[in-house]
């Protein structure tokens, strides 16, 4: 079993190699299981799905729907819309190493699959318990070209809706955001990216 993850954080490495180059025109924007644009180490549960539709200030949207297949495989397609433009891809997580309380969880995915140029990516994280903070770092090829990190850490309230604040740095440049629960699955998410550009949308998850 070890031998096989061995060969899988090696075909994600060369794969990596293949997509790294100049960035893309897409990435993972605000899904379930990722951060704003970088992914986690995290997959979704067989037989759950995440429905995402954002949009930016520039009128360029993403919508994206992801599902947990089988135990640690998610699979998900992204189509972004610009312009009366429609640009499809494909996109997969598998999660090597599941994180438990003292142990980082890895997991590797490609993002772009069915563009001019995929993004490949190998990331791991854990989440520090007392202070309810999740850290993840990776390295990845294409839009995700060299090193990504994040964290993110969750506000829950009585009085309000628990809202998760994000800062993250996706190999370009750093992206603010913030995902705020208004219903059992339903969030609603507001962000900027490179720290200059305004997107919001909402993601339901069953």
């Amino acid at each position: 079993m070890k031998g096989k993850k061995y060969l899988f954080v090696l075909m994600a490495i060369i794969l990596i190699g293949l997509g790294s180059g100049p960035p893309a025109t897409a990435k993972g924007v605000f899904s379930a299981t990722d951060l704003i644009s970088v992914p986690t180490n995290r997959t979704l549960a067989p037989g759950k799905y995440s429905l995402g539709v954002h949009v930016d200030e520039h009128s360029r949207a993403k919508v994206q729907i992801d599902l947990g297949v089988v135990d640690n495989f998610e699979f998900g397609v992204a189509v972004d819309l610009y312009r009366h433009t429609n640009d499809p891809s494909v996109r997969f997580k598998y999660r090597l190493i599941p994180e438990t309380g003292d142990r980082f969880g890895l997991a590797l995915g490609i993002q772009d699959i069915g563009k001019d140029q995929f993004s490949p990516y190998l990331v791991l994280g854990h989440r520090l318990a007392p202070y309810d903070l999740r850290w993840n770092a990776g390295i990845g090829g294409g839009e995700l070209g060299g090193l990504f990190f994040g964290v993110s850490k969750v506000f829950p309230t009585t009085q309000f809706p628990s809202v998760t604040l994000t800062g993250e740095y996706d190999a370009y440049g750093f992206n603010l955001g913030a995902k705020i629960l208004m219903n059992k699955g339903l969030h609603l998410n507001v962000g900027v990216h490179d720290l200059e550009t305004f997107m919001f949308g909402l993601t339901i998850t069953n």
